[in-house]
């Protein structure tokens, strides 16, 4: 078989990883001496190193971040932010995703919440887990409208699925009972199954005079609270210096 017979075939099986090292290896010499079982494994790494890279591509389109430059390495914890390094380490390791705990962001417009929980939501991905970010009010409205055309089951298990979901803008305006039901029920399919992050202005201390609905707010308190990690974020508006 020739050298063109098997970058063909490996380009039909969609082997782009082992192509590229398979390439890299012809125009080497260094890999002329090689033995054929240390060349068989940098064909492999080339292509495990394709695929990973590829599944981050999916996972970062899938997620629909804000802000799509967000970076952990770039967060800002200088001055009067209150942010712990310590604690800010362990949430980009992830540990708290897998073992489907919740973080609550809360603080004032412009203190960074939407990048910070963007940039936890990027070192997810960097881990293999899938992540979606949403604003809470349009995801509501896009349940209600699901309620209509029959699409409910399908939009809710989307959500439930992904290993953490962000809920953003939390609180930014009111939701009449058929929305904090519909809050409910996708908090209660993602309980101990996945992570979800909310963010916004209120403080959970707050949420029970926003909700305003005795029963579904103990019911959404409950299973936010539980195994829940929080930050506060303080300080003057970050928007100011640009």
């Amino acid at each position: 078989m020739s050298m063109e017979s098997v970058r063909e075939t490996l380009r039909a099986l969609r082997l782009e990883g082992m192509l590229a090292s398979l390439d890299q290896q012809a125009l080497s010499p260094a890999f002329g001496d090689m033995a054929f079982i240390d060349r068989l494994q940098h064909l492999l790494a080339g292509e495990h190193h394709e695929r990973q890279v590829r599944s981050r591509q999916r996972l970062f389109r899938q997620a629909k971040f804000k802000h799509t430059a967000a970076d952990p390495s770039r967060i800002l914890f200088g001055g009067e932010r209150a942010l712990d390094k310590a604690q800010i380490a362990e949430l980009i390791a992830c540990e708290w995703i897998r073992n489907a705990d919740n973080l609550l962001i809360s603080g004032a417009t412009g203190t960074g919440k939407t990048w910070l929980a963007c940039s936890l939501g990027v070192a997810a991905i960097n881990r293999g887990l899938s992540v979606r970010y949403v604003r809470t009010n349009p995801m509501l409205e896009e349940m209600r409208l699901a309620h209509l055309d029959g699409s409910l089951s399908k939009l809710r298990a989307a959500l439930v699925r992904v290993s953490l979901l962000i809920l953003d803008d939390f609180g930014i305006a009111p939701i009449n009972e058929q929305a904090k039901e519909d809050l409910n029920e996708l908090l209660d399919g993602r309980s101990n199954s996945g992570a979800t992050m909310v963010a916004g202005q209120l403080e959970p201390s707050e949420w029970h005079a926003y909700l305003d609905s005795p029963h579904l707010a103990d019911a959404i308190l409950d299973r936010m609270s539980q195994r829940a990690w929080r930050l506060q974020l303080r300080g003057p508006s970050l928007r100011e210096r640009k």
